[in-house]
């Protein structure tokens, strides 16, 4: 067997209705000084050249603390493992030529929060934050049935968010799950996806899922333009822009999880033991035509993939990803390449043994095939 561990983010809205007006002002306080603290911690690796959260904590914790007595010491901590982790980034960025600026600088409102900082309790949904002086703030949160899931689920580390329309706590959670061993004898369920349908099934049968995230995708792109040109006033843009934004996710979120279940439920049904997924990350690259390039970047395949893979780990299904070089237009019986058939405009059909079938269907049966053949040279390797 093989153990794995899944990791997940819940997203947890804090309902600040009852909460005294003194305890908002001391959280918006906890704010402002961790922000300032993260940017101090900024300035001074920028100019000593510090990438590393060893070197960084040992020159400025110690400081730090004298400063801030009355702040619980992992506040310090947690700032600088996030300096050093955002000057890395920014290093990075310059190296690639996406960055002018000359030194990073932290203008968001979160604060990371690791397991000395806060209490969680699944049972009444309630968090307790550290605040100066050894006290705990207690906050109720808003949670739905999503939430469920992560009761029987190790925590892990936090994070405190500001935004306009509330206070966010994002709690990272891990579940160690036992997986069979991946081998040429196992029963798979291989997936093909694309742009508006998802394929899935064997060499015995192939099912279609039309998710239209292509179109809802450049339905939504053509709206956010017409908003960026007719809509005046930056603050009502923005508005309208995450407004729209917000909902397009939400259809492709509930698209996603939809086809992952009915993947999920479809391979228990058949006794399946494994997941088969392409590696999509070469479909990312640009094609040379700029509505292509966009309409591919709109495309959060990827996405799908994490979904699907999380979901069936969780379900003690095994995942493996393959090359999907190829595998619509090769023929599934005799390897030939394959020729679009004047039947349809899917449809693809091979010369040498006259098979006629959907690209979905051709590319299922490939990828089932290559992981056969990947396990087979795996194992005489």
């Amino acid at each position: 067997m093989l153990v794995e561990i899944v990791k997940l983010t819940a997203r947890f809205k804090v309902d600040l209705t009852d909460v005294e007006e003194a305890v908002i002002s001391e959280i918006y306080r906890l704010f402002k000084e961790y922000r300032r603290i993260v940017n101090e911690l900024i300035e001074f690796a920028a100019s000593k050249h510090i990438m590393s959260f060893v070197e960084l904590y040992h020159a400025k914790y110690r400081e730090l603390r004298q400063r801030f007595p009355m702040l619980p010491s992992h506040y310090i901590f947690t700032a600088c493992r996030y300096a050093a982790s955002i000057c890395k980034s920014f290093i990075e960025l310059k190296r690639l030529g996406m960055c002018e600026k000359e030194k990073p600088t932290f203008k968001g409102r979160t604060i990371w929060l690791d397991r000395q900082l806060f209490k969680f309790d699944a049972d009444s949904w309630r968090a307790l934050i550290a605040a100066q002086g050894g006290r705990w703030i207690t906050l109720r949160l808003l949670h739905g049935k999503y939430h469920e899931r992560f009761k029987g689920m190790k925590l892990g580390e936090a994070r405190l968010v500001l935004r306009e329309d509330g206070l966010y706590l994002n709690a990272a959670f891990h579940q160690t799950v036992m997986l069979p061993e991946l081998n040429a004898e196992e029963r798979v369920i291989a997936v093909d996806i694309n742009e508006n349908v998802i394929a899935y099934g064997n060499d015995d049968f192939v099912e279609i899922i039309v998710t239209n995230e292509g179109i809802i995708r450049t339905r939504y792109f053509l709206k956010r333009r017409r908003i960026q040109l007719k809509v005046r006033g930056k603050q009502l843009q923005r508005k309208l822009l995450e407004k729209y934004e917000g909902r397009e996710w939400q259809r492709i979120r509930e698209t996603y999880y939809r086809a992952a279940r009915e993947i999920i439920d479809k391979a228990r049904e058949v006794g399946a033991t494994v997941i088969v997924m392409e590696n999509l990350d070469v479909y990312k690259e640009d094609k040379g035509s700029r509505e292509l390039n966009g309409r591919l970047h709109r495309w959060s395949c990827r996405r799908f993939q994490w979904i699907l893979e999380y979901q069936a780990k969780l379900h003690g299904l095994n995942v493996k990803y393959v090359d999907p070089a190829h595998t619509s237009k090769t023929c599934p019986v005799c390897g030939s390449e394959l020729d679009p058939s004047p039947n349809g405009r899917r449809l693809m059909r091979c010369r040498r043994c006259g098979l006629e079938e959907g690209r979905d269907v051709i590319a299922v049966k490939n990828l089932t095939k290559r992981y056969y053949e990947e396990c087979v040279n795996a194992r005489t390797s």
